[in-house]
């Protein structure tokens, strides 16, 4: 009669889980840099740009164009490590179930 309780506590410690887990990824920032490390911009787990770098001497050379494609570089770079971060640690918790769609 009562079989299916089993499964509700399951699912309310996983929803626990996953809100703990949503906390730790909106506290977590990631480096990324261009290829030459003359930009660097950190990414925090919600996405946001927080924080960027740009070397001087990239500045004074005044090559706006490398400018240009160097804070490009370092943001992409910064995305796709925290992309990368989240998706490792919802994997450990959801044991490589794709719960994206939940997550929104």
């Amino acid at each position: 009669m009562l079989k299916g309780l089993g499964d509700l506590g399951n699912l309310m410690k996983m929803q626990k889980e996953m809100k703990n887990m949503q906390r730790k990824l909106k506290k977590t920032s990631l480096e990324g840099e261009s290829k030459d490390s003359t930009v660097k911009a950190v990414v925090n787990g919600e996405y946001h740009l927080v924080d960027i770098r740009i070397e001087p001497q990239l500045i004074r050379d005044g090559d706006l164009k490398k400018v240009e494609k160097n804070v490009l570089t370092a943001v992409n770079d910064a995305v796709e490590k925290i992309k990368d971060f989240s998706a490792s640690e919802m994997a450990k918790l959801t044991g490589g179930m794709d719960l994206s769609g939940f997550l929104k």
